[in-house]
């Protein structure tokens, strides 16, 4: 089973699901090069947050700010980075500590 599938068993196919179409989002999801560490450290230049959340998920580290507005003028909402190991994906939309 690889991260993808594992993940997606782990949120039960609400985020991710494996089988349809042969493996699709069902949310924004952005892939991105950037690490943990350095969402951390933007994240404390965005216009509002709330605290920080580190987990784990299917084995899976992950960063996640219940209310968020990275500047000003644009929406608050969820946003959670998973690491998939060489990427990450963005998950807009989403606290990953609500699937623990």
């Amino acid at each position: 089973m690889n991260n993808l599938q594992a993940f997606a068993e782990a949120t039960r196919n609400e985020l991710f699901d494996a089988d349809y179409n042969g493996g699709e989002w069902m949310i924004e999801a952005v892939q991105t090069a950037e690490t943990l560490a350095d969402w951390e450290e933007s994240s404390r230049k965005w216009n509002e947050r709330t605290a920080m959340k580190s987990g784990e998920i299917a084995g899976l580290p992950f960063r996640a700010w219940s209310r968020a507005q990275p500047l000003k003028g644009m929406p608050r909402d969820s946003i959670s980075v998973v690491d998939f190991g060489d990427y990450r994906f963005v998950l807009h939309g989403t606290d990953l500590t609500n699937f623990q």
